[in-house]
C-alpha cells in the first residue's frame, strides 16, 4: 500500500523550517512570551511541528520504498494530440502551483516565486533555489532539537551573580572593566536576598527540602550539593562567578606601564622557550673579474630564552562568613588579589630591568643588556633635547647580529624616574627647544619634538637620573612578558574546602619575564 502526502518532502521540510522560525519569534529572544495568546500560538505551532516531523519521516520512508521498488514499465501507447496538449498543460500547471506553494510555505516574497516561474525553472530546481534562498536569509534549522530559550540554570546564575555584585559593592568596578553601565547588571527578583537565601534556593531548585534547616546546615548542604550534570554545586559556582568577575575587573583596571616597553607573547608550557635573532646577508657583492659569483657567509643566529612560572594564593570562603552575609569581605579580598596579579607582572618587569645597577639582566654572552659591547649606552648627559637626540642616534646605529645591516631603529618609548616625567613631557611636546630661555627666544626648533609615542615616569625606577629609550617592542623587543597558552589574566579555581569548612578559591597567574635582545633599547646614566 502506497502512502500519499499532500506535500512533497521538500515542501514539508520548508514548512517545518518556517514554523520553527515562527516559534522562535513567539518565544522572544529573552525566552518569555508577550502574552497568553503568544503562548497558545507557540503551543499550537509546536504541535504542528511534531505532526510535520511524523509526516517527514513517513515521506522519507516512502521515497526509499519507491526507489527500491520502481514500477514495472508498461507498454507505451501513442497519445493523441489532444491528450499530449492536456498533459503538457497539466505539467505546466503543476510546476507553477508547486513553485507558488513552496514559496508561500518558505515565507519568501511572491516575486521570488514569480521570477522562478518566468525563468521556466523545473519544479525540482525551483525548490532547490527556494531552499537556498531560505538558507541565505535566515539560520537554517536542520536538527530536530528546538532551542527557543535560555537555560533556566543560566538565568538563575546570571540574576544571582548580578545581585551579589551589587551587594558586595563591586558592580561599578565590574562595569568599568567591561566598559558597560551598572544598570546593565539588573538583579531582578534576587534583589534583597541574603547569601543564606541563595543557598537555600539552590537546594530547592535541586529538589531538596529546606524547611527546618538551620543556616549553618543549609549552607553546608548548598556547598556540597552536586547538580545533575555538574561537578561543582550551583552555590559554589555562583560564588566563583562573582569572585571571578571581581578578580578580572580589578586586574583589568589596575594601571601598569610594562606593556609600553615590553613585548607580550605566549608560551605553551613551563619549559624554556628560545627566541632567535637572525643576521642578514647585507648588500650584494660584485662579480669577480672572471664573472664568478661570490659565496656569502650566513652568521649563526643569536639565542635568548623565556620561561613561564606560576604565582598565586588560596583564599577560603567559610560557612561562618556566608551565614554572616559578609560578601563585601570576599570581594575586597578578590579586588586586592586582582590588583596583586597585575602588579606582580609590573614589579617583575621593573625588577629585571634594574638588575646590575640598572643595566638589566645578564644575557647569554655574559654581559648585561646595556653594555658598551652592545653599543647601547648613551654618553652621560642631563635630560635635554640634545641629549635625547644623541641617545636616539646611538639606537639608530645598531646593526643586526651579523653586523651586515644598520637597523636604523627609532625610539618610541621614553622611560624615566617619576621625578623627571614632567620635564620629559615638556621636551617631547615643545615646538621650540626648551633647554634654555635663549633657545625659546630664538625660536630654535625642537629636534626631538614628538619623538616618543609614550613618556612614562615610574616610581619603580630607583636610579633618579637614569633614563631608557625603547624602540616599539612589537618591532624590536628587548624585554618580553610571556603568558602560558595566551592566558593574560589571572585564573580563579574553586574546590570544596577540606581544611576549611566551606570552599577554597585559588588564584594563579602563569607568566614569565625575560630579556631577549639588546638592540632595541638605549640607556643613559644622566647627570
Amino acid at each position: 500500500m502506497t502512502t500519499h502526502f499532500p506535500l512533497a518532502l521538500p515542501e514539508l521540510q520548508a514548512k517545518r523550517t518556517a514554523l520553527v522560525a515562527e516559534a522562535r519569534k513567539l518565544r522572544g529572544t529573552d525566552g518569555k512570551f508577550a502574552d497568553d495568546a503568544a503562548r497558545e500560538a507557540f503551543d499550537s505551532t509546536m504541535t504542528e511541528i511534531e505532526t510535520l516531523d511524523g509526516q517527514i519521516k513517513e515521506a522519507e520512508a516512502a521515497e526509499k520504498t519507491r526507489a527500491a521498488n520502481p514500477p514495472a514499465p508498461s507498454a507505451p501507447s501513442a497519445p493523441s494530440v489532444e491528450e499530449e496538449r492536456k498533459r503538457a498543460a497539466d505539467v505546466e500547471h503543476a510546476r507553477i502551483t508547486g513553485i507558488q506553494e513552496a514559496t508561500r510555505i518558505a515565507g519568501l516574497p511572491a516575486e521570488f516565486g514569480a521570477q522562478l516561474v518566468q525563468e521556466r525553472k523545473p519544479l525540482d530546481e525551483a525548490r532547490a533555489a527556494i531552499l537556498a534562498e531560505m538558507a541565505r536569509i535566515q539560520t537554517p534549522e536542520v536538527n530536530r532539537h528546538i532551542d527557543v530559550g535560555t537555560d533556566e540554570r543560566d538565568k538563575f546564575l546570571r540574576g544571582a551573580v548580578n545581585w551579589l555584585l551589587h551587594k558586595g559593592g563591586s558592580v561599578d568596578l565590574v562595569a568599568r572593566a567591561a566598559k558597560s553601565k551598572a544598570a546593565d547588571y539588573d538583579p531582578g527578583e534576587f534583589r534583597g536576598m541574603t547569601l543564606v537565601d541563595l543557598g537555600k534556593m539552590t537546594l530547592e531548585r535541586a529538589g531538596r527540602k529546606v524547611r527546618g534547616l538551620s543556616k549553618m546546615d543549609a549552607i553546608a548542604q548548598a556547598f556540597t550539593l552536586r547538580a545533575a550534570t555538574q561537578s561543582t554545586s550551583d552555590f559554589a559556582v555562583l560564588l566563583e562567578n562573582v569572585m571571578h568577575k571581581v578578580l578580572q575587573a580589578a586586574y583589568a583596571v589596575t594601571p601598569d606601564s610594562w606593556r609600553a616597553w615590553c613585548n607580550q607573547s605566549t608560551v605553551s608550557d613551563f619549559r624554556a622557550h628560545n627566541r632567535y635573532r637572525m643576521g642578514s646577508i647585507g648588500a650584494l657583492d660584485a662579480l669577480t673579474q672572471n664573472g664568478e659569483y661570490k659565496h656569502k657567509a650566513i652568521s649563526d643566529a643569536e639565542k635568548g630564552s623565556i620561561t613561564a612560572s606560576t604565582k598565586g594564593n588560596i583564599i577560603a570562603v567559610t560557612r561562618q562568613a556566608i551565614v554572616n552575609d559578609d560578601l563585601s569581605a570576599f570581594t575586597r579580598l578578590l579586588t586586592m588579589l586582582g590588583r596583586a596579579a597585575a602588579l606582580s607582572v609590573e614589579a617583575d618587569a621593573y625588577a629585571l630591568l634594574q638588575q646590575n645597577a640598572g643595566l638589566g639582566p645578564t644575557m647569554s654572552d655574559n654581559k648585561p643588556v646595556f653594555d658598551a659591547a652592545h653599543n647601547n649606552l648613551g654618553a652621560g648627559s642631563a635630560l635635554s633635547a640634545a641629549g635625547l637626540d644623541a641617545d636616539a642616534a646611538v639606537m639608530a646605529a645598531q646593526t643586526d647580529p651579523s653586523g651586515n645591516e644598520i637597523l636604523d631603529l627609532q625610539p618610541a618609548v621614553l622611560l624615566v624616574p617619576r621625578g623627571l616625567r614632567g620635564q620629559s613631557q615638556v621636551i617631547n611636546d615643545s615646538q621650540y627647544d626648551p633647554d634654555t630661555v635663549a633657545n625659546k627666544a630664538q625660536m630654535k626648533p625642537n629636534v626631538v619634538r614628538g619623538l616618543f609615542r609614550d613618556v612614562i615616569g615610574s616610581p619603580r625606577l630607583t636610579d633618579l637620573t637614569r633614563r631608557y629609550l625603547f624602540a616599539d617592542p612589537s618591532l624590536s623587543p628587548v624585554f618580553e612578558v610571556a603568558f602560558l597558552e595566551g592566558q593574560t589574566e589571572p585564573v580563579l579555581e574553586t574546590k570544596d574546602g577540606w581544611d576549611t569548612d566551606g570552599a577554597e578559591m585559588r588564584v594563579r597567574h602563569d607568566y614569565g619575564v625575560a630579556a631577549v635582545d639588546f638592540r632595541g633599547a638605549v640607556t643613559n646614566a644622566g647627570k
